[in-house]
């Protein structure tokens, strides 16, 4: 990227990436296990969408909260306690795994405290990374921190399938708790970030101040509303893969590698986006990552044979991190810094409504009576969302590169 700084010249921005690597992989890992135990527990595909949908809900109400936080307090010790708490959450999953069946109403309920601590988290490290680069490396630092968690995604299922096959769910709940307790080392050791000075002044004015900049920059809105349906829409494949992948006669080792594959692919895609330079054709090629994800996923959903899937998920998920990258570079060159973690904390809000996408594809396989069908459904209607928006909206035509 010439005339850029790489932004792992910072050495505190290298201790931030460590701690973030290490939280994703404990997110992955606690995702494949959550699901395998749902599955397990049940047998449901829509019992998984339903899992994931109570996690999405307190996430969604709680980002705001990660935002203001996040300006108001030093994110750094905010960081470090919410990532304490979420290590803690899924031991006791995992311990409560280890010493009994664990019923279907605990799972519910562990979930949701999950996300909980999810959404917190989401607004704290997207409001935190940024000042430790210069704005130069701003590119830079999207693309690691983008980075970061596709190579979790990479390593963090395989591990996770690897983990619950040689020994037990147990065992992997544990070893995303770990995972998660890094932060809680690394954070105290990185540099406060500047908060707003008016921010003491302030009680509910905080809450809205984000959405007040969103909803006045209509770019900003239109592209937190291409990543809310590509995600919603799409994504849900990956959480419904125990039911996808007993069409083959896999199991946990499988959905692993499915996953693995899918990591692969956004950490492609990441790179991709970080090296390529758009210019004045960035909202085209936003459009046409999208639109690559959704046709990739309708292939995978009627793959023949197992071995298409890996396949089939690397490519839509390049298109994927094309995708999530090129967005993510445009909206953050775009926020002021006092006011970065409010602004993150209400466009987490807007993102976790993507979190739905287990439950919308869960619903829409016991709705069709088919898996592949159900999970063609959404990126189906993606493709008509891309062709509505190249139509209609001029500001996403001419988006360039800033």
């Amino acid at each position: 990227m010439t005339g850029e700084i790489s932004a792992l010249s910072s050495p505190a921005f290298r201790k931030y990436l460590c701690g973030i690597l290490a939280a994703n992989m404990g997110f992955r890992i606690q995702a494949i296990a959550l699901a395998i135990l749902v599955y397990r527990t049940t047998g449901s595909a829509l019992d998984l969408g339903i899992v994931s949908a109570i996690g999405a809900v307190p996430a969604v109400l709680c980002t705001v909260l990660g935002g203001v936080l996040a300006d108001r307090y030093d994110t750094r010790i905010v960081w470090a306690v919410n990532s304490g708490l979420s290590a803690a959450l899924i031991g006791l999953l995992g311990w409560l795994t280890f010493n009994d069946a664990v019923p279907i109403g605990q799972i519910y309920v562990l979930a949701a405290l999950m996300g909980v601590v999810a959404g917190v988290n989401m607004p704290l490290s997207q409001s935190y990374f940024p000042s430790l680069v210069p704005p130069s490396a701003l590119k830079s630092g999207v693309t690691f921190n983008s980075m970061s968690m596709s190579i979790a995604s990479i390593f963090g299922p395989t591990l996770a399938g690897l983990i619950i096959a040689a020994v037990d769910l147990s065992a992997a709940f544990a070893a995303a708790a770990l995972c998660w307790s890094l932060p809680v080392l690394i954070a105290p050791a990185l540099p406060a970030r500047q908060a707003d000075p008016c921010q003491n002044n302030r009680t509910l004015a905080d809450f809205r101040l984000g959405f007040s900049f969103i909803r006045q920059n209509s770019l900003i809105l239109v592209l937190a509303a291409l990543v809310v349906t590509n995600y919603l829409l799409i994504y849900g494949w990956v959480q419904t893969l125990p039911a996808f992948v007993e069409l083959f006669a896999g199991g946990e080792r499988e959905v692993g590698y499915a996953s693995t594959a899918a990591g692969a692919g956004a950490t492609l895609g990441i790179i991709l986006a970080g090296r390529l330079r758009p210019g004045l054709f960035l909202g085209y090629q936003i459009l046409g990552a999208t639109a690559f994800f959704a046709a990739m996923v309708i292939g995978l959903s009627f793959a023949p044979a197992f071995y298409f899937v890996p396949v089939l998920a690397f490519l839509a998920h390049a298109g994927n991190g094309l995708f999530s990258n090129y967005c993510s570079i445009a909206i953050q060159a775009r926020i002021p810094e006092p006011i970065r973690g409010r602004v993150m904390g209400a466009l987490s809000v807007v993102f976790n409504l993507s979190s739905f996408s287990g439950m919308w594809t869960g619903g829409a396989i016991a709705l069709v009576g088919d898996v592949r069908w159900g999970m063609a459904v959404g990126p189906l209607v993606m493709l008509g969302i891309v062709l509505l928006v190249l139509t209609t909206q001029r500001k996403i035509r001419t988006l360039a590169e800033i």
